[in-house]
């Protein structure tokens, strides 16, 4: 495989290039699985990753960019956690985090991490769009408020 950075020829197997240490992986921005660096698709989630390896490219040129963060949890969750079984909070957590998932990726937001009861979201990285410091998390964080 060719290294993006330095055009190496590495072995197939290569996970980082053996000439600059540049990363020939790719990890999905849905579900987290490794992929080759050319992936256009995941084959765990069938997230699309067209775009994300060119904005990552351009993310290592130095460039100032406006990014908003979403900081989101659960309201009520050490109650729901005290009242139910452990089971039954995780299978409503992942239930919840599946369907913010779904509406960050539509908005192509980029989940950085949940964490217990809570979500962090950047907007603007790698992708960004016109409105990212204005705009884009508002319809996410509006719906996100679910009673």
């Amino acid at each position: 495989m060719k290294c993006p950075k330095c055009q190496f020829e590495n072995i197939e197997a290569a996970k980082f290039c053996l000439r600059c240490g540049e990363s020939l992986t790719l990890r999905c921005f849905k579900c987290s699985k490794e992929l080759p660096l050319l992936s256009k698709f995941c084959d765990e989630c069938g997230q699309k990753l067209e775009g994300v390896l060119e904005a990552e490219q351009e993310m290592d040129k130095a460039e100032r960019k406006y990014i908003t963060v979403l900081f989101s949890d659960l309201t009520g969750y050490s109650e729901m956690f005290e009242r139910l079984d452990s089971e039954e909070v995780e299978d409503i957590t992942t239930q919840i985090f599946e369907k913010v998932s779904i509406l960050i990726n539509r908005y192509e937001g980029f989940i950085e991490k949940f964490a217990g009861d809570a979500v962090i979201v950047f907007s603007g990285a790698p992708i960004s769009h016109e409105d990212d410091p204005v705009g884009s998390l508002l319809p996410m964080s509006l719906a996100l408020d679910i009673t």
